[in-house]
């Protein structure tokens, strides 16, 4: 067991410890309610696609999120292959927070950081790219 006083821990204040702790509840309020938005029907869910005609980066995130919330990986990947590495980013993200909120302390090291959140940005992007080029 690590004490306070290791190089890879910081103490959290209380404010910041339910702020993680509100944070831990979004990804899985976010799967649990794609199902349920997805049951309205056919809602014009993206802007983008209503004036252009054409995907944005997002198109299929719903659809993805109710997938993952049934187990269906395949179903996810189909809706918007570029979203996926963000999931597990924010699934990783998720995990580190709440177990942050619950130890009362912040970790240093081996932090998902801004550079994780970049890079699945930046494949999003790519996945985009390829989506408009009819090759993903």
């Amino acid at each position: 067991m690590l004490s306070s006083s290791a190089p890879d821990l910081a103490q959290l204040s209380e404010s910041e410890r339910r702020q993680r702790a509100a944070l831990t509840l979004g990804w899985p309020a976010a799967l649990l309610g794609a199902p349920l938005l997805l049951s309205l029907g056919e809602l014009p869910l993206c802007a983008f696609r209503q004036f252009t005609g054409q995907p944005c980066p997002l198109c299929g995130g719903t659809h993805a999120c109710a997938a993952l919330a049934q187990g269906d990986l395949l179903a996810a990947w189909q809706a918007n292959p570029g979203l996926m590495p963000l999931f597990f980013i924010a699934a990783a993200h998720t995990a580190q927070l709440g177990w942050e909120a619950w130890r009362g302390q912040r970790i240093r090291r081996w932090r998902i950081g801004a550079g994780a959140w970049r890079a699945g940005g930046a494949l999003l992007m790519l996945a985009w790219g390829l989506r408009l080029a009819g090759l993903l």
